[in-house]
C-alpha cells in the first residue's frame, strides 16, 4: 500500500515537472489585438472614477490564492457560520 501511494506521489511530482502553463503578454495578439489596450483603459476610467477600485481588482484576482476552507463544511461549521436557519 505504501509503495503504491509512494509511486503515485513521484507520479505526480513527474507530471507537474514537465507541466506549464504557457503564459504569455502576447496570448490575445492575433485573437483580439485590442484586448489590453481595452482592458488598460476600462480599469484606467474604473479607479479614476472609484480609488478603491485597484485593491478590489487585486483582491478578486488573487483571492482564492489565500482561501482557506474545507471542502465539505460540516454541520457544525455551517451552523458557526450563520448558513442554517435557527433550529
Amino acid at each position: 500500500m505504501a509503495a503504491a501511494s509512494s509511486l503515485s506521489v513521484m507520479v505526480l511530482l513527474c507530471l507537474a515537472a514537465v507541466a506549464s502553463a504557457q503564459l504569455s503578454a502576447t496570448f490575445y495578439s492575433r485573437s483580439c489585438p485590442r484586448a489590453l489596450a481595452t482592458i488598460k483603459s476600462a480599469v484606467t476610467a474604473a479607479v479614476a472614477q472609484e480609488p478603491r477600485m485597484g485593491a478590489s481588482l487585486l483582491r478578486l484576482h488573487f483571492h482564492d490564492c489565500f482561501v482557506q476552507a474545507s471542502p465539505v463544511p460540516s454541520l457544525s461549521t455551517l451552523k458557526s457560520h450563520s448558513l442554517l436557519a435557527p433550529t
